[in-house]
């Protein structure tokens, strides 16, 4: 039996704790409910922050200036300043550290770059640049890397990214705000879809292409995400945009790729190779010139950005083994083969080529898919025993195009010479034609609407041609007439081309590339070419084909 008066210690004990835990969890409880919310959010920042400096402290503790390089680690980037890439082989590293990713860096095909090439100009030579990259290569990713990099070692700074949609701006934010994620100690401010405010005073906007989004703008960095859908007015007022820091060079770099004959991407890319101040981007920097001005050109295709193929998959079996030719079994890069095969067992030929190799624009909406530069672009000169003509297309606004051509025993055409240039009156253009013209000339060929007299001064182009000592004769016809005989001197049924341009001639070589049709979704007559530009020389070569190479049909009567 046990004694009333000392009852057993055990069961109060119990009693005691399970009491005093039931109490406790209504006080915190309560507690709670009465703490602010503002309160509470503070006290989770001082936790953050504390957690922080303890993750720093552990990666300091080892070595001295030792950091932890498994990608993605909190508190792996410790002070950025003292990180800063010098080389291409440091940025790859940092990228690695910093955003758990590595970039390839081995040039492929001739004349093109890598994905890393773009970082080393981008970052260390701070250039305008224009990157023209296949689909799915990383472009859009590597613009975020950059401008990563820029917030961190060239703050504080103002970058802009624009799109030719905010869809297409949203896109590369994306990309932003992944990489901001691995580091939240460097947000000033609670993201958003369109501002990122980081600490220094670094800010970055994503934002539509408009007039309003480019105005008034004073800022380092401007990133341009697919080109082709900007409105021409704007991109003017983009060029006017930046400025510099002393630790950012005010520029601008494009990215996009080039599918569009006559788009605004095509003409920079024109450009940028025939202007003597811009040059196409070298593996090595050394081979650069850092003070050279305009748009560098950095393209990668497929090649540059493929991973690497496997023993156990043969070339024989394999669709892109045409292209290919063993090339994947050496490089290093991202894309996966097995949805290089798909994209292009479901794509076609022209479209391949476009947007996975980086050939050019689509050749399926050209007038002349026959033109090949490698074959029909020839060094040509004068030669005063083949007869020499003029060919002329009138302008004002638009330009006036006259073409140099030669007509040799063989019957091929040589053009050897052009003149193209708009806003001048008819009576200065004929003194330019005629201080050009490399010899006599027997005859000139002119747009049958040069014969309609001028509202303002009452006479007509070809009188005033032929007042300066320029006679004119014209022919009518349908601009499918002299496309066919433009065609047949491309590519004759039998024998070689008839057909022959001097390199000088650049900008009807350009026209050849990229005069078009419209492209089937639009409401324009499929078989007339759209008239955007490119259609001038073509035109002036148009007729002298009508008037010189078109055959005449005699018609003999006779009487029974």
């Amino acid at each position: 039996m046990t004694d009333a008066t000392n009852p057993p210690s055990t069961p109060r004990a119990k009693t005691k704790k399970t009491t005093t835990k039931r109490t406790s969890k209504k006080a915190t409880k309560k507690a709670v409910k009465k703490t602010p919310v503002k309160r509470v959010r503070k006290v989770a920042k001082k936790k953050t922050k504390i957690a922080a400096k303890k993750t720093v402290k552990k990666t300091t503790k080892s070595k001295p200036g030792s950091v932890d390089e498994s990608p993605g680690a909190p508190g792996f980037f410790p002070k950025p300043e003292s990180w800063e890439p010098k080389t291409r082989e440091d940025i790859n590293r940092v990228a690695k550290m910093l955003l758990g990713v590595e970039f390839p860096g081995k040039r492929v095909c001739p004349h093109h770059n890598s994905p890393l090439d773009y970082l080393e100009q981008s970052f260390l030579q701070q250039k305008d640049l224009l990157i023209w990259a296949n689909r799915g290569g990383g472009k859009t990713m590597l613009a975020a890397a950059a401008t990563l990099f820029d917030v961190l070692f060239r703050g504080p700074i103002k970058i802009r990214v624009l799109g030719g949609s905010f869809d297409q701006s949203d896109r590369l934010a994306e990309y932003i705000r992944e990489f901001i994620h691995l580091r939240p100690d460097l947000l000033a401010a609670p993201m958003r879809r369109d501002r990122v405010l980081l600490t220094g005073g670094s800010e970055i906007r994503m934002l539509a292409q408009s007039q309003r989004a480019v105005r008034g703008q004073h800022v380092q960095k401007i990133r341009c995400d697919e080109v082709d859908l900007f409105d021409s007015d704007v991109w003017q007022a983009v060029q006017f945009a930046t400025r510099s820091t002393p630790r950012a060079r005010g520029s601008i770099e494009v990215f996009s790729t080039l599918h569009r004959p006559s788009g605004l991407m095509h003409q920079l890319v024109q450009e940028a190779r025939e202007n003597l101040g811009v040059q196409i981007v070298e593996a090595d920097p050394s081979k650069v010139d850092s003070h050279n001005a305009g748009y560098h050109l950095v393209t990668w295709c497929l090649w540059e950005v493929i991973e690497r193929c496997p023993d156990r998959r043969k070339c024989a079996d394999c669709l892109l083994a045409e292209d290919c030719r063993g090339i994947a079994k050496k490089t290093n890069g991202f894309f996966r083969i097995d949805d290089a095969i798909a994209i292009k067992a479901r794509s076609s030929r022209a479209a391949w080529e476009a947007e996975m190799l980086c050939r050019g624009p689509q050749r399926q909406w050209l007038v002349f898919e026959e033109f090949d530069p490698a074959i029909h672009v020839r060094p040509v000169e004068y030669c005063s025993e083949f007869p020499l003509f003029r060919a002329i297309d009138f302008g004002y606004s638009s330009p006036l195009a006259c073409l140099w051509i030669q007509l040799t025993p063989g019957g091929g055409v040589h053009v050897i010479h052009e003149y193209v240039r708009s806003r001048l009156p008819i009576t200065k253009h004929a003194t330019e034609i005629l201080s050009r013209d490399p010899g006599p000339v027997q005859m000139t060929y002119v747009d049958p609407a040069g014969k309609q007299k001028e509202s303002t001064s009452g006479e007509a182009c070809t009188e005033l041609l032929s007042a300066a000592g320029i006679p004119c004769t014209w022919r009518g016809s349908s601009i499918s007439d002299g496309l066919e005989l433009i065609r047949a001197a491309l590519a004759p049924a039998v024998g070689e081309t008839k057909l022959q341009i001097h390199p000088r001639c650049r900008q009807l070589i350009d026209s050849f590339n990229s005069y078009h049709y419209p492209p089937p979704e639009s409401s324009a007559e499929p078989d007339r070419p759209v008239k955007d530009g490119p259609d001038h020389q073509i035109d002036a070569l148009r007729y002298f084909f009508i008037n010189k190479m078109r055959p005449r049909n005699e018609t003999k009567r006779k009487r029974y």
